[in-house]
């Protein structure tokens, strides 16, 4: 089978894949996809799934995740806590 548009022969490998193509992946108007996981659902009842994305989708998501910010938790140094050198244990112990 040929392309529509270029008139090549359209890969038998792009045909086993997508029976219905009608034009070559030259030709293709599909640009590359990205995928982001996904979790839906809530508490008990949820699931994974991967999102695919176009360029221009993925821009704005990558965009979206730099935003949001998580609270981090500062370590507070406990001062009744005994630090402990766990190389000189031994001569810590005497």
């Amino acid at each position: 089978m040929n392309c529509i548009h270029c008139k090549e022969e359209i890969n038998p490998l792009r045909l086993k894949a997508l029976p219905g193509a009608k034009t070559c992946v030259n030709c293709s108007t599909t640009g590359p996809k990205k995928g982001v996981v996904a979790t839906f659902g809530e508490k008990d009842h949820t699931w994974n799934d991967v999102v695919f994305l176009e360029d221009d989708q993925y821009e704005k998501y990558l965009k979206q995740q730099k935003k949001v910010k998580f609270d981090k938790i500062e370590e507070v140094e406990d001062p009744t806590k005994k630090k402990f050198d766990l190389n000189n244990i031994a001569d810590e112990e005497e």
